[in-house]
């Protein structure tokens, strides 16, 4: 579990941390060195493609993860608007064997022993990140996604 981006560690978030202590989250925001955020973190139908940088290319997929702050009476919902440098994406068009098969991935290795159905062959090398298809109405709860997502592994992928 040291072996995620660095932050974050695939570790729970503890109330008496200043960091990420207090804040709804479900995994920490520390280095994974942090002395407070020590309890390992289950799977609990979240970062269901591993611990990367989850993006969309619809507005209504990113408003499902965010909590509005109160202003003046209203809600206002903050939203990144940022440039992804997929490279060459593998395609995952499909369920998952299990919700929790690709929890703890760091990095963007072959998903095939996790995947139900195998749309293409991974290449040992060249792939960059995930492109994850929408299902729609076909999705399983917990096993796939109804609207499409981007994930990328690591933090220079993603830029404003």
């Amino acid at each position: 579990l040291t072996s995620g981006l660095q932050p974050p560690a695939d570790r729970d978030a503890a109330a008496g941390c200043p960091k990420s202590g207090n804040r709804g989250l479900s995994t920490t925001l520390c280095h994974n060195k942090c002395q407070h955020c020590v309890q390992v973190h289950k799977w609990n139908k979240c970062h269901m493609y591993g611990l990367g940088i989850y993006l969309a290319d619809l507005a209504q997929k990113s408003h499902r993860y965010v909590k509005p702050e109160v202003e003046d009476g209203r809600e206002v919902y903050t939203l990144i608007r940022c440039h992804a440098c997929l490279g060459n994406p593998y395609l995952i068009d499909g369920n998952l064997k299990t919700g929790d098969a690709m929890h703890d991935w760091h990095k963007c290795d072959d998903p095939t022993p996790c995947l139900e159905h195998v749309v293409d062959d991974y290449q040992i090398t060249g792939h960059d990140s995930f492109f994850v298809c929408g299902r729609q109405r076909l999705a399983s709860m917990g096993k796939s996604v109804m609207n499409s997502e981007y994930i990328v592994y690591h933090p220079w992928q993603v830029l404003p």
